[in-house]
């Protein structure tokens, strides 16, 4: 008996999944006219269609020119996907059937058994990601939200597609403040967004701005505001726990036990005569050290693995602000969400892509952010065309496919924004391109 003990993600399908990557399409694009907002010469791109379809159109003409990817995939909840992959036939063995099969086979079709509520869901996702891959710039990244299900599986999966060195991380997104019931009273109150790089030397974020807030000139100091410091530091040698005395009144002061110094003596007269180092003219007091805000060497800090403070019940407050049929997606992504990962690894003129596209979140984000920053993003939205069940509300008020949620969203922010400010010279592109695929 040999038991395969290769390291790797393995499932039932995979090598069909494999297969789809390289048959052609034979679908095509067909250019819809007869839409609001739609303009010939716009960068924007809204696809209707299967993303798998649209992602092998798109490999010619848009190789290596995006630079950021955000989608949202199906949770896999154990549900069937709207996606028409068929790339596994998965059995389950009867008693009898387990009885009579050889330890070999018995462990494979346990592990497959075990798998299965991955499968289907994994197939759906591979040639997918891998087809995208093609698509991003060198220096390209791709954001992936995902909940607890199958975070350990994508990461295996992505790593087997990207390369684990060009794992950046991992997004912790805080996403609720009142945790679902549970009866194991243990709450997950969180969802993940996996980033990965086309090249991850290549790769930098912009990290965010700090907290001047405390920085004050009180003094009237000629070096401007200025933050007291701590003039100590947990490391150094012995020669920097020398003797500071006050020219005033004579005390002595020496760092703190175990600590040291954090500047050597030579700066003591440099820094009293500047006003950097200030010592009290009354004894039992300690001196001061100010920081300036100009000799910080960044005004920013690095990003967070941890996003708070934007939660799913703002994006559903979005979409019921949108449709007055009530949200149509119970756990829409908030707009500020995308906006925040798009502001940290876009530059003027790049292309963001989103083939999950949903109710258009993403692309509603780039336009906020171009409105907002001044710094012209275009986007590409890929959604299915899925029917809307006939009994739900946002069907009776005239929805009868997702992509006419996704159409409305899109068309319902244009509007807000041209109503807010006259877009003089086509300053923003406020429009875009519709095709279908047939």
């Amino acid at each position: 008996m040999i038991i395969n003990e290769n390291f790797g993600l393995n499932w039932k399908g995979k090598s069909e999944a494999i297969k789809e990557i390289s048959k052609k399409t034979k679908s095509k694009f067909q250019v819809i006219t007869d839409k609001k907002y739609i303009n010939e010469n716009s960068k924007n791109i809204f696809i209707e269609g299967d993303n798998l379809d649209a992602l092998k159109l798109m490999q010619k003409e848009y190789r290596q020119k995006i630079k950021m990817i955000y989608i949202d995939p199906p949770y896999n909840t154990g549900n069937n996907f709207i996606y028409s992959d068929d790339f596994s036939n998965k059995k389950k063995l009867t008693n009898k059937e387990y009885k009579n099969t050889d330890i070999e086979e018995l462990i494979n079709q346990n592990n497959i058994n075990s798998a299965s509520f991955h499968s289907d869901w994994l197939s759906m996702m591979l040639p997918r990601l891998y087809l995208s891959k093609n698509l991003l710039k060198p220096d390209g990244i791709i954001f992936i939200s995902i909940d607890h299900r199958e975070n350990a599986t994508l990461r295996l999966l992505m790593n087997s597609i990207y390369g684990e060195e060009n794992f950046i991380g991992e997004f912790i997104w805080h996403n609720r403040t009142t945790p679902n019931y549970s009866k194991k009273n243990f709450a997950i109150d969180h969802e993940y967004i996996l980033a990965y790089s086309k090249n991850a030397e290549l790769c930098n974020f912009k990290g965010v701005n700090k907290d001047f807030s405390k920085y004050k000139n009180p003094d009237k100091d000629k070096n401007g505001a200025w933050i007291a410091y701590n003039p100590s530091a947990a490391s150094g040698s012995e020669s920097y726990k020398f003797p500071i005395e006050n020219p005033f009144t004579n005390e002595i002061y020496y760092p703190p036990k175990g600590r040291f110094w954090a500047f050597a003596p030579k700066r003591i007269k440099e820094w009293t005569k500047s006003g950097k180092l200030v010592f009290p003219k009354t004894s039992g007091k300690r001196f001061l050290l100010k920081k300036y805000l100009k000799e910080l060497k960044s005004y920013k800090k690095p990003t967070s693995s941890i996003i708070k403070n934007i939660l799913t019940l703002h994006g559903t407050k979005e979409l019921k602000e949108i449709f007055d049929a009530g949200s149509p997606f119970k756990y829409a992504k908030p707009t500020s969400l995308i906006q925040f990962l798009i502001e940290q690894c876009t530059e003027n003129q790049d292309i963001v892509m989103d083939f999950f596209a949903g109710s258009g979140t993403t692309a509603h984000a780039v336009l906020k952010s171009n409105i907002e920053s001044g710094i012209k993003k275009s986007f590409i939205i890929v959604q299915i065309p899925k029917q809307i069940t006939e009994n739900s509300t946002i069907f009776k008020s005239g929805y009868k496919k997702i992509t006419d949620i996704t159409e409305k969203r899109i068309n319902s922010v244009i509007d807000s924004y041209l109503n807010s400010f006259d877009n003089k010279n086509n300053a923003f592109d406020l429009n875009y391109k519709y095709y279908k695929i047939i």
